[in-house]
């Protein structure tokens, strides 16, 4: 099992050791501090990376920007706020008439041990009614976590959790679309092993999942094997009657071996899925990122490394002391219409320099965000920095030490209250990625903001995102969705298919990291808190031209010049009571509702002030209307939308 140590304690390295890489077009991140400074130009990207002693600091909080900040749909909440360790799956599913399905790992309650925790599960209807906020779980009794989430062939919704007590995998199906799922069964099971954490992906009733095994086990008992030289490996099962048989279990890819590493790890692959079509990404700092593709279902495989690790196999006692860039074991992997493949990944960096134990040294506050395409590049590049979330206008996206810092046997190094590093990823981490139905690939991330700053001296997270036009052989500028002062958005993740809309959601509360990796239990440095669950709908055209933007500093002054979308028709539709319509705002502003009847008079007029940009829910009213048919029309920033609705 690995043994991490940041490169945060002082006189850990030697400023000799960090390289230094020519290129152009240079951006840059790094952690606040002082004296210890590695500098590393590499693949059109500058990484910055302060690691000093720990001082005081004066607070830099950026004022809050009011209006200019993004509204969200608010569609479930956890207590538990772990939702993936490496990468994000696929937690969120656009159906093919515009119905949006999600999933989460949810607990209903703050109880030591959480031991009400499931997956959660929410579902906007083809209209665009949501139901209402929830946090419970779909399965009855079992707890669960980690799900993934997917359609069969008669149209009935899956979501697959793990046991992390037993081991094996809890399948929840539906019989329909608008149906809650509810049937569970225990699936993939090995004794006296423990495979947990799970990666689904589906066509059809063929349903393909990765996974790997519980390392931690109590005395005398063995939750993991080794397989041809590596502990814990990622496997792959298959089934192809909608999970009720699996044909293949838990079987090693082709070479994938002790040759290339001899560890697994939780969360650090990916997988994807699009007719006969198979991709798996498997990305670990100590092998690249290495790349399996199916074109018969998953009957067999070719294997490409497509990041390699100038140290693979890493055996944990050998120097690197030129601290080599690597992964940070955050991956996704898509495949487009053509049947090409696109992979992502964090961009970290290493160092061993005592090969007396397995133990290795890790930059936390890299900020770089990879991209290979099997089609256009024989390497990697890179499409996103923390450069691009620079707000003092001198390049640098700056991190507070405690953003970085880990925990260090059970209690914080001097002068830090509190620690906001998630896991052992890089500061710019998870990507998840969509393709529109014109080609046009985007990529979320998530990304420390500079300058907003908690009351415990860390900076919160905001979602990224960056997009190409061009099939992915050029990125245009990052953008920030979230833009919400004093908010942790974190655990992103897009549905692989976008229409009009990219559909996001994501975790949010109002302290940087989690408390199931970051609180101290002598200092409750990170309490259990409720976690929201947020959606946003955005328009696409909105990304590609860039409007979207940073809004840091934004006058507004300005007059509002934007554009309204409707997302949706009113649902339900007719009604008795009430209905909703979702609209989206691309810059802040007032909204007005008219309700005319089929004479063309006004029945009823409302006004909504100071709305922000991004997503909101209009309630439209039946009260006083007598049954027939009406048009509504939603006027915003000097431009309106009409359409027909029915009062029963």
């Amino acid at each position: 099992m690995k043994k991490i140590y940041t490169i945060c304690s002082i006189g850990l390295i030697s400023a000799s050791i960090f390289a230094q890489v020519s290129n152009q077009n240079l951006m840059k991140g790094a952690i606040f501090g002082a004296p210890q400074l590695a500098e590393v130009k590499h693949s059109n990207l500058d990484v910055q990376t302060n690691t000093n002693s720990i001082n005081a600091h004066k607070k830099n909080v950026v004022t809050n920007r009011g209006a200019n900040q993004a509204a969200f749909i608010e569609i479930g909440s956890t207590y538990y706020d772990l939702q993936s360790n490496n990468s994000m799956p696929r937690r969120i599913l656009l159906h093919s008439d515009g119905a949006v399905s999600t999933t989460w790992t949810t607990a209903s309650s703050d109880a030591a041990g959480f031991p009400g925790r499931g997956s959660g599960y929410n579902f906007r209807t083809t209209a665009g009614n949501w139901n209402a906020s929830t946090n419970d779980k779909v399965e009855a009794t079992q707890r669960t976590g980690w799900p993934c989430i997917g359609q069969l062939r008669n149209g009935g919704m899956f979501i697959i959790g793990h046991d992390a007590t037993n081991g094996g995998f809890f399948l929840t199906k539906s019989n329909n679309q608008n149906e809650k799922p509810s049937i569970t069964t225990n699936i993939l099971t090995e004794t006296p092993f423990k495979p947990i954490w799970a990666r689904a992906a589906n066509s059809g009733d063929t349903i393909h999942l990765i996974c790997s095994y519980t390392d931690s086990a109590a005395p005398g008992e063995k939750r993991a094997p080794t397989r041809k030289g590596i502990f814990a490996p990622m496997v792959y099962s298959r089934s192809v009657d909608a999970g009720e048989n699996w044909d293949i279990q838990h079987i090693m890819l082709p070479n994938y071996d002790s040759t290339i590493t001899d560890n697994g790890g939780a969360d650090q692959y990916s997988i994807d899925v699009r007719g006969d079509v198979v991709a798996i990404a498997n990305a670990d700092r100590f092998h690249g990122v290495i790349l399996w593709k199916s074109l018969d279902g998953g009957a067999s495989w070719t294997r490409k490394l497509i990041d390699s690790f100038p140290y693979m196999p890493y055996t944990g006692k050998q120097y690197m002391t030129d601290t080599p860039f690597t992964n940070d074991g955050t991956v996704e992997v898509i495949i487009d219409p053509s049947g090409k493949v696109h992979a992502f990944w964090g961009l970290g960096r290493v160092l061993d320099d005592d090969t007396s134990d397995a133990s290795y040294s890790f930059f936390p506050g890299y900020q770089g965000l990879m991209y290979w395409n099997e089609d256009k590049f024989d390497g990697a590049t890179i499409i996103a920095s923390g450069g691009a979330f620079d707000r003092t206008g001198d390049g640098i996206n700056e991190l507070r030490q405690a953003t970085a810092q880990a925990l260090n046997q059970g209690a914080l190094p001097s002068g830090v209250s509190t620690c906001a590093r998630l896991g052992n990823t890089s500061a710019l981490r998870q990507p998840s990625a969509s393709i529109d139905a014109n080609g046009n690939i985007y990529c979320t991330f998530s990304v420390p903001i500079e300058s907003d700053i908690s009351d415990l001296d860390a900076n919160f997270r905001d979602i990224g995102i960056v997009h190409s036009t061009d099939g992915g052989l050029s990125w245009a500028t990052a953008q920030n969705i979230t833009q919400v002062l004093n908010k942790e958005d974190d655990y992103a993740a897009l549905s692989r298919d976008a229409n009009d809309f990219l559909h996001v959601m994501w975790q949010q509360d109002e302290i940087p990291g989690t408390n199931l990796q970051n609180n101290d239990r002598l200092m409750a440095n990170h309490d259990v808190v409720l976690n929201k669950i947020m959606y946003q709908a955005i328009p696409v055209s909105q990304v590609l031209d860039g409007s979207i933007g940073m809004q840091f500093g934004v006058n507004t002054e300005i007059p509002n010049t934007g554009e309204l979308f409707v997302v949706s028709q009113n649902a339900p539709n007719p009604f008795d009571e009430s209905s909703k319509v979702i609209i989206y705002l691309t810059t802040p502003g007032d909204v007005k509702l008219e309700i005319t009847n089929m004479m063309g008079s006004v029945v009823v007029s409302q006004k909504y002030n100071d709305l922000l940009r991004g997503n909101h829910e209009l309630i439209i009213s039946a009260a006083g209307l007598p049954s027939g048919v009406y048009n509504y029309t939603i006027t915003a920033s000097g431009n309106s939308v009409s359409k027909t609705m029915m009062v029963k």
